[in-house]
């Protein structure tokens, strides 16, 4: 029954939704359920006594500032550090191109206001983030889907798509969420370039860049169109919005991540910031800088990888040895993610349900394309379960996906 306030909500709510990964979560919360459901950091890797230490220093020493108001833009040491780490991997950078926001589902929410108007295109990866979608599709944003394979986004299908005229590419090159995949060098240069010539802008996320386990470290987008643009060496004020986070470098809980941009896109940025939440906390912004200084964040990430590379190594194993011939997954070479491709005709949400009720469960993959009747496919998280829940997760689901097997009526493959 309608009530009183549903006939006062504005338009741009009749399409917005609930995440189906949060809702999936609370089914998945029992403790004997084996998740591969949520994209969790490990929990026990949390730097906890850094954390304590840092706060007592920051309450002890600057307790006037951290809980005052303070400028939208960031905590300017911690903008100074972030721009000082970005050069690292050649995005040149001033502290004028940074702003920090409440997580990067809000910098992905202030990228949407500002750049889109009702009805506008965005061009997307298929699969992509369930989240931008989220976040975009409050601004009434419509969806170009361009698929992607083991080597990211296919590159030969952008002049059709870019047809469409979108007001923008949004990309996760490094081990994208949900699929894994990694854009190659090749590609990265080939998309800049199209990106040059039909002047359509990128956001380029980038929350797993840092969660390297193997293979060379690529080009981030904002370097590649730096380059290309004869921008190299100076301060950027390319057609690149990058975003990163340190979720899945410190901890999730915290809400912390940056947006690097030309400087006019970030005073614009900041303008809609003042509007949303003033700016991100102060206090949180110093513990960061507090935890993250004098190079132990560096020496938290190289942990990271060693573990994360062990589960998914663990994960792997596990898929081989379990799973039915017609299953196929992908190889992350890191990040938090691989994919899992399920036999034609497979019923996802059949197969969910089935996994719950064996204490496993994943994210069904039709959450993830904006295209209509995707194929049938499965996110898996492999960071946040020690490798014993990993191998027994595996074996429960690969016995759910032999028994919906079974019962299902056989569909030709394409």
């Amino acid at each position: 029954m309608e009530t009183l306030w549903e006939s006062r909500f504005a338009l741009r709510t009749q399409r917005m939704t609930s995440s189906l990964i949060r809702e999936l979560l609370k089914l998945t919360q029992r403790p004997e359920v084996i998740s591969f459901a949520g994209g969790l950091p490990a929990a026990e890797y949390f730097p906890v006594d850094r954390f304590q230490e840092a706060c007592q220093r920051v309450l002890a020493t600057q307790a006037h500032y951290a809980l005052q108001y303070s400028p939208t833009e960031g905590y300017l040491p911690l903008r100074e550090m972030i721009a000082e780490r970005l050069s690292r991997y050649n995005i040149c950078v001033e502290v004028e191109n940074v702003l920090i926001t409440t997580g990067s589902q809000q910098a992905l929410s202030l990228i949407g206001a500002l750049l889109i108007n009702p009805g506008d295109h965005v061009l997307v990866e298929q699969p992509t983030y369930l989240g931008a979608l989220q976040a975009f599709a409050t601004y009434q944003a419509e969806y170009v889907g361009v698929p992607t394979d083991d080597h990211g986004i296919c590159v030969d299908e952008l002049p059709a798509a870019l047809r469409h005229g979108p007001k923008f590419m949004y990309i996760l090159p490094n081990f994208q969420n949900p699929a894994g995949v990694t854009l190659s060098a090749g590609r990265r240069e080939r998309l800049i370039a199209l990106a040059h010539q039909q002047g359509v802008p990128i956001v380029e996320d980038d929350p797993y860049g840092q969660l390297r386990f193997e293979g060379e470290h690529l080009k981030p987008l904002v370097v590649e169109d730096a380059e290309q643009s004869g921008n190299n060496g100076k301060a950027y004020t390319g057609n690149v919005i990058y975003v990163s986070t340190f979720s899945k470098t410190l901890a999730p809980g915290l809400r912390t991540a940056w947006i690097v941009a030309s400087p006019p896109v970030i005073n614009k940025l900041v303008q809609l910031k003042q509007g949303a939440d003033l700016h991100t906390s102060t206090f949180t912004q110093m513990v960061i800088y507090e935890v993250a200084k004098d190079g132990f964040i560096d020496e938290h990430v190289r942990r990271l990888r060693q573990v994360y590379r062990q589960r998914r190594d663990t994960m792997l194993a596990a898929l081989d040895r379990y799973m039915p011939s017609e299953v196929r997954w992908t190889q992350p070479e890191g990040g938090l993610f691989l994919w899992m491709h399920l036999p034609p005709g497979t019923d996802v949400r059949t197969l969910f349900e089935e996994a719950v009720r064996r204490d496993v469960a994943f994210v069904p993959g039709d959450a993830f394309f904006t295209t209509p009747n995707p194929p049938p496919t499965a996110r898996l998280n492999f960071s946040c379960m020690p490798e014993d829940a990993i191998i027994e997760g595996i074996r429960r689901l690969s016995g759910a996906i032999q028994d919906v097997q079974a019962k299902a009526v056989p569909v030709p493959a394409p």
